[in-house]
């Protein structure tokens, strides 16, 4: 899995909001088995950087990807994508 720019990824002059789009295409990677379970994400700043979006909207889209079960958030060690 290459964590290479993803900003191209995001329309910003569009209706959806950023945090809704950098949470889908997140939960595509792992839905295809791209981001494979037990896999451990960026943190907050590194997929800041990788989406070229603010922190706020990553938190808030790591937020709503643990609320649907697809990632595990423990705080001091990561976020890791759940195991089924």
């Amino acid at each position: 899995m290459s964590w290479e720019d993803r900003s191209d990824r995001l329309e910003r002059e569009g209706p959806e909001l950023l945090w809704r789009q950098v949470a889908e295409d997140l939960r595509r990677g792992i839905l295809s088995g791209e981001i494979p379970p037990g896999s451990r994400l960026p943190n907050e700043h590194e997929l800041s950087s990788i989406y070229r979006v603010a922190r706020v909207t990553v938190r808030s889209a790591i937020s709503h990807l643990e609320s649907e079960g697809l990632v595990v958030v423990t705080r001091g060690r990561g976020t890791y994508v759940r195991r089924s």
